[in-house]
């Protein structure tokens, strides 16, 4: 089976190619470039692999939360290449991708994302199951959680700075790798889901949690006329 794989949630971009469990991948920060850089480099896999696109059977994106931009470009170009190739589109919540691998942990795992505004987008996670909403919290807020449990361990971009703010929380473990892109983890929960006979409706779209800069921005200046 050939599967495609992307993630343009966070700055880190991650694409992975995979075929009969040979994975070929590439990782960059990209900051805002999502768009210049995920054609590109996608076409660069397929060839640097000497795979087909015809051969193509899955394509499976991460749908957030993250950045609305981000999320925007991933989910259209996933539907735009599955439309093109003729096969399914899969999208994996982002958080889910991000605790994927960690079942044997005891206590809780929580991904930290940046929500800005002074807030983050979490969920925790025990035995490999989410057990919370998508959440889009305050910082200060995370406390009321982590007393929940006498182990918590983070992982994502914004978990070290999470750590920072709770050095009194000694059962707080940061992941070594909390900065690495879990794009094989988006391939495997994505493959999973197509097992089970699942894809997305044509009508699918990333996870938000919360409206846009933009959407809120434009709701005020309606109030406010």
């Amino acid at each position: 089976m050939t599967t495609l794989a992307f993630d343009t949630s966070t700055e880190i971009l991650g694409i992975c190619l995979e075929q009969d469990d040979k994975y070929y991948i590439y990782t960059a920060k990209a900051g805002l470039k999502h768009s210049e850089n995920l054609l590109k480099e996608i076409d660069h896999l397929y060839s640097s692999s000497g795979i087909d696109k015809k051969s193509t059977e899955l394509i499976v994106c991460a749908k957030g939360p993250g950045s609305f931009t981000g999320l925007r470009i991933g989910m259209s170009i996933a539907k735009g290449l599955a439309d093109g190739f003729g096969c399914p589109m899969i999208s994996v919540p982002t958080l889910d991708i991000l605790a994927y691998g960690y079942s044997y942990l005891e206590g809780a795992v929580m991904p930290i994302l940046d929500a800005k505004s002074g807030k983050v987008f979490t969920a925790v996670y025990e035995n490999g199951k989410r057990i919370s909403e998508y959440l889009d919290i305050k910082k200060d807020a995370l406390k009321e959680i982590f007393q929940k449990y006498n182990r918590v361990f983070l992982t994502g971009s914004y978990a070290p700075e999470v750590i920072k703010l709770y050095p009194a929380e000694k059962h707080l473990t940061l992941d070594p790798d909390w900065n690495s892109c879990r794009i094989q983890s988006c391939i495997a929960l994505g493959k999973a889901l197509f097992a089970e006979g699942r894809q997305d409706p044509e009508n699918s779209g990333p996870i938000y949690i919360r409206p846009s800069e933009a959407e809120l921005s434009y709701a005020n200046s309606k109030n406010n006329k």
